[in-house]
């Protein structure tokens, strides 16, 4: 079923101190394009110093009261490895995707957006939009239209696996997730299992990807592939343009707020330090109106219902 109009939509991201800037810059741009209200959870080492109304939770607490540590790959990755003297694959705020559903125990559906992204389409429109009906899809992600990458062809033995049978898999970087059949089909412990037998057979060389894209598989609502462009590939796409992009997406090393990457000029007017928040420009506009209507409100039943989870130290926006 349909989210219903007076319903928020949720958004979640996590995050280390090296991608705050990231964060805040995409948390703007959702505000900026959207239709209704918006409620952002962020996971991190401390609040976001300029966005008193994100809810917070501690990445320690997140981490040991729901096991994340299981979900890390323990092996190494033979390129890239590391970032700024950081194991990737022991990144735990990339983790966080993985217990969403009992970091938001009364969230129906809800929005994963990577810190390295800029929103400019209407999130509140897409999730209201997506994984209803009858089906049993549990995530509405881009399509890749090539086998899952990252995967050992034989087990560290020499013995070959067998062959995972997914031509289309999906990107993790962008996807709304149907909470409720998440939690019905057991992803969290599917992908746990997967993880944890990773480390004995090693399946994979990656992070988060792999196991989400095992799990899953084909069964997943297919969202229009500008919902991901890539920002390193986007000029050499003929079948998408920047303009068409609904989510610019620097994954890889290149990050816009250390000044690397392609196409800085769409990044930066989110990220102007010590500038008047975007949300604000709805009190501006729709001064007179009823406050519930601001974009980035968080009624006050979802918030004494993750209060009562214990784990949310953000304020309050209406």
């Amino acid at each position: 079923r349909q989210l219903r109009r007076e319903q928020p939509v949720h958004l979640l991201y996590s995050s280390d101190d090296r991608s705050l800037q990231g964060v805040e810059a995409s948390i703007r741009s959702v505000i900026r394009h959207a239709s209704g209200d918006v409620v952002f959870h962020f996971v991190g080492d401390a609040p976001l110093p300029s966005m008193p109304y994100v809810n917070y939770y501690n990445i320690s607490e997140v981490v040991e009261r729901y096991h994340v540590r299981d979900f890390i790959n323990t092996h190494k990755r033979h390129n890239g490895d590391k970032r700024e003297g950081m194991n990737l694959n022991e990144n735990l705020p990339n983790y966080v995707r993985f217990v969403m559903d009992d970091l938001l125990p009364d969230v129906e559906k809800a929005m994963w957006v990577d810190s390295d992204t800029i929103v400019k389409c209407d999130v509140v429109e897409l999730v209201r939009n997506v994984l209803n009906g009858d089906g049993e899809e549990v995530i509405a992600a881009v399509p890749v239209f090539s086998p899952p990458t990252g995967l050992y062809k034989n087990d560290k033995h020499g013995n070959p696996f067998p062959d995972w049978g997914i031509e289309t898999p999906c990107n993790a970087g962008v996807y709304a997730v149907h909470l409720d059949r998440w939690r019905r089909q057991k992803i969290s412990d599917q992908i746990r299992d997967l993880a944890l037998r990773n480390r004995k057979y090693r399946y994979y060389e990656m992070g988060s990807q792999p196991p989400l894209v095992l799990t899953v598989g084909e069964n997943f609502e297919q969202l229009p592939l500008s919902w991901n462009a890539k920002m390193k590939t986007i000029d050499e796409r003929e079948d998408m343009t920047l303009e068409d992009a609904c989510v610019l997406h620097w994954s890889g090393p290149s990050k816009p707020w250390d000044g690397n990457g392609k196409h800085l000029e769409e990044w930066l007017p989110y990220h102007i330090e010590d500038a008047e928040d975007p949300s604000a420009d709805g009190e501006e506009e729709n001064a007179g109106e009823d406050s519930d209507s601001h974009n980035t409100a968080l009624n006050w039943e979802a918030s004494e219902a993750l209060e009562v989870h214990g784990l949310l130290g953000g304020a309050v926006a209406n």
